[in-house]
C-alpha cells in the first residue's frame, strides 16, 4: 500500500484488539473505525474508537539533501540482470497528525479504555512507535495530548476522550534508479551509419 495508507492500516492494527468488561466474565470488544466511513457507521456500537487524519506537514529538522543508496537483495533490471543497489533522492520527512477518539456509554468502559491505551504501549506518553509491516520499518509515534470531552446526548451520557498523536513518515520524491553493471558493448546508430565503441567492463 502507498504512503498514508500504510501508516493508517498500522495505526488501526495497533489500536485493535482491546476489550472492556461490565464487571463479570464477559468481555466486550472495542471496535476501531476510520472517521465517518459510510460502510462502517452501521457497524458501530459502543464502545468504539475512531481515527481521523487532521494534518500533514514537513519535518524540516529531519530533512536531508542528495542521493542515498538503498541495498536490495532481489531487484531486477529490464534486461533481467540482478542489481545489488538502488539510488534515490533522500525522502521528504513528514509528520502525520491524527486524532484518536474513544466513545463509550459507561464510565467503567471509559476508564478501562484509557488505561489500556496509555499503559499497554499503544499510545504511551514516551517512546511510542508504530510497526509498518509493508516496508519493515518502525516509525516514531508521539502522544501530543489528551483531553476529556464527556457530553450528554439524547439524555444519555457519552464518555469521549481525544488523543492527539504524531507519526513520522517519508515521501519519496522520484522513482528508484537501478544501478547495474554494463554487460555488453553499447552501440550508437546515426541514420545510415553505425558507430561502435567499447566501454570498460
Amino acid at each position: 500500500m502507498p504512503f498514508i495508507l500504510n501508516e493508517e492500516a498500522a495505526l488501526k492494527t495497533l489500536l485493535s484488539g482491546m476489550t472492556v468488561s461490565d464487571g463479570g466474565n464477559s468481555a466486550r470488544p472495542v471496535g476501531v473505525f476510520y472517521g465517518q466511513p459510510d460502510k462502517e457507521i452501521r457497524q458501530q456500537s459502543y464502545p468504539y474508537i475512531t481515527i481521523d487524519l487532521v494534518g500533514i506537514s514537513e519535518e524540516v529538522d529531519r530533512a536531508h539533501r542528495g542521493a542515498v543508496v538503498i541495498p536490495t537483495d532481489t531487484m531486477y533490471t529490464p534486461e533481467g540482470v540482478t542489481s545489488s543497489n538502488t539510488v534515490v533522492n533522500y525522502p521528504i520527512p513528514v509528520q502525520l497528525l491524527y486524532q484518536v477518539t474513544t466513545w463509550s456509554r459507561q464510565p467503567r468502559h471509559d476508564r478501562q479504555i484509557i488505561a489500556q491505551l496509555l499503559s499497554s504501549g499503544r499510545l504511551p506518553f514516551r517512546f511510542g512507535y508504530l510497526n509498518i509491516p509493508q516496508d519493515g520499518t518502525r516509525r516514531r509515534l508521539d502522544m501530543l495530548g489528551f483531553s476529556k470531552r464527556d457530553t450528554t446526548e439524547g439524555e444519555k451520557r457519552l464518555f469521549s476522550n481525544v488523543y492527539n498523536i504524531r507519526i513520522s513518515a517519508e515521501i519519496f520524491e522520484d522513482v528508484l534508479v537501478q544501478l547495474y553493471e554494463v554487460t555488453q558493448n553499447p552501440t550508437i546508430t546515426f541514420t545510415n551509419q553505425t558507430v561502435s565503441f567499447t566501454a570498460p567492463l
